[in-house]
């Protein structure tokens, strides 16, 4: 009985998985690709999937900066100075249980009341007996403010929101119309590098001005999506431009002179190509210029750990990144196609366009 309940239990798994569904955009290049492939008489190979992997935030340990706690008794060096009480009060929350396991992304914002408390403080220290207490607190002080751009960066390296939204996703964008938009988490990311950015000239906002724009970014799908999308497209149009480059348009079309199968090709590029490819592609190009520039930005952040900026380096902002590999791919695949068509005589305005319904996309 235990064995039949587990048989139709893996069965139904297997059935579920197999029922789920393609998305959309990885149909859609599947079948530019494999009517490409007919035409040109080419082989393309299909994404490989663990590709993937290299697209994310870098592990905890290679990125966490070790900051040395203060090791002084504030609460009695205080405990008679009674203008300091916020001071005292912030001290005692980092002593108390809580405190001490506090997440990075609160423990910013307690550094930003805690060093604000201090300045409060350092104005009432004015008598000629407080002194040394003025002046080792301005030494903590100053410590504590130069060690905010490393609390930040261990804010945004732990952050599990941000680690999802730069991290791959298992599906692309959506094949979707009205194009998709991406503000509210965009907005999201340039608060955070806003912080970062102004450290430690400007003190750490409040919890909730950090939590809320990292909530943010937890409920959107789009950026990890897009990641998966652009490294999948990408490598769609690097295959179709091979197949292109590999039959050049001289041998389809000699003498310049459109022939059966160039006609066939044409309606490719018309009905599967600008018909279908082009409007993701225009999505795509909507929401990932100002996602690279935000990532660019972010990057730009002073005091980022070198695996930190070797991950975000993967996503834009250089050569090797997966954002300008797509633009370069986009480029040479729209190259392609103009070297094809031209050959051929069919590009808009020249004779052979007007042929295009001649011929069969199957």
């Amino acid at each position: 009985m235990r064995l039949a309940t587990l048989f139709i239990t893996l069965l139904s798994t297997l059935l579920l998985t197999g029922c789920q569904r393609q998305p959309a955009a990885e149909q859609q290049m599947e079948n530019y690709l494999d009517r490409l492939a007919r035409v040109l008489r080419q082989d393309w190979q299909p994404f490989p999937a663990d590709s993937l992997s290299r697209y994310r935030l870098p592990e905890r340990r290679d990125s966490l900066y070790s900051i040395p706690a203060e090791r002084i008794g504030l609460l009695e060096l205080l405990v008679d100075v009674n203008p300091c009480r916020p001071l005292q009060q912030r001290v005692a929350e980092r002593n108390s249980v809580l405190g001490k396991v506090m997440p990075w992304s609160s423990r910013i914002a307690y550094e930003g009341e805690l060093l604000r408390a201090m300045e409060q403080c350092l104005g009432t220290l004015s008598e000629p007996d407080q002194q040394p207490l003025r002046n080792e607190l301005s030494a903590i002080a100053e410590r504590k403010r130069s060690q905010l751009p490393q609390v930040y960066w261990n804010t945004i390296n732990t952050s599990t929101e941000l680690a999802g939204y730069l991290r791959f996703a298992d599906t692309p964008l959506p094949v979707q119309e009205p194009p998709l938009h991406d503000t509210a988490a965009l907005a999201a990311l340039q608060q955070l590098t806003a912080i970062g950015a102004g450290l430690p000239a400007q003190l750490p906002p409040a919890l909730e001005l950090i939590e809320q724009p990292l909530q943010t970014l937890q409920r959107s799908p789009n950026g990890s999506q897009l990641i998966t999308a652009l490294a999948q497209t990408r490598h769609g149009l690097q295959q179709a431009t091979a197949m292109l480059q590999a039959q050049p348009g001289r041998y389809l079309c000699p003498m310049g002179t459109p022939s059966a199968r160039s006609k066939v090709l044409l309606n490719v590029f018309v009905l599967f190509y600008a018909g279908e490819i082009q409007p993701y592609l225009a999505q795509l190009q909507r929401l990932g210029q100002p996602w690279a520039e935000s990532i660019i930005a972010l990057r730009a952040v002073p005091g980022i750990p070198a695996a930190t900026a070797a991950a975000l380096d993967q996503l834009a902002g250089t050569p090797q990144s997966l954002w300008e590999q797509y633009q370069a791919a986009l480029t040479e695949h729209t190259d392609a196609w103009k070297q094809q068509l031209g050959a051929c005589q069919s590009q808009p305005g020249q004779a052979g366009w007007e042929q295009r319904d001649q011929g069969n996309a199957d």
